[in-house]
């Protein structure tokens, strides 16, 4: 089964990720990512970005799961 990830990569390097073919998203709470692709992908990606100058690095796509601390999620008191 092939792992799929997620690419933070600084707001300037969106030509040169599209040069490459690959999808960019903008958020305003996690930044510029280039999504859910395979991980074999991403390391070339990675590869070729920091080539051209560009900090990018591989981000884990597993979401927490909902009881974990990193949810981001705070239980209400009552």
């Amino acid at each position: 089964m092939t792992e799929f990830v997620d690419i933070a990569i600084p707001a300037a390097a969106q030509a040169a990720a599209e040069s490459l073919g690959l999808k960019v998203s903008h958020s305003v709470t996690l930044g510029t990512r280039i999504r859910q692709i395979p991980r074999d992908g991403a390391e070339i990606a990675v590869a070729c970005l920091s080539d051209w100058g560009f900090s990018v690095r591989i981000l884990d796509a597993s979401p927490p799961s909902p009881g974990s601390e990193d949810s981001g999620l705070k239980s209400a008191a009552a």
